[in-house]
């Protein structure tokens, strides 16, 4: 697998994870609400932390000279 393989799998992933946090917070499968929201600020920004970690990656630039 090769690296633009690895990163956009990485992607996808922090993606989905982002998609989880939003179908958790508007759905009421967590009946807690404090639980509710820290489950959701978990996965929120541990996508979002994903997805800048991964655009901020110097393999993913390419050197233009």
């Amino acid at each position: 697998m090769n690296i633009k393989q690895k990163n956009k799998l990485k992607n996808s992933l922090c993606i989905l994870f982002i998609i989880i946090g939003c179908v958790l917070a508007c759905s009421t499968i967590i009946p807690n609400e404090y639980l509710k929201l820290a489950i959701v600020m978990v996965c929120l920004l541990g996508g979002l932390f994903g997805v800048f970690i991964s655009f901020n990656d110097p393999e993913n630039t390419d050197n233009i000279k």
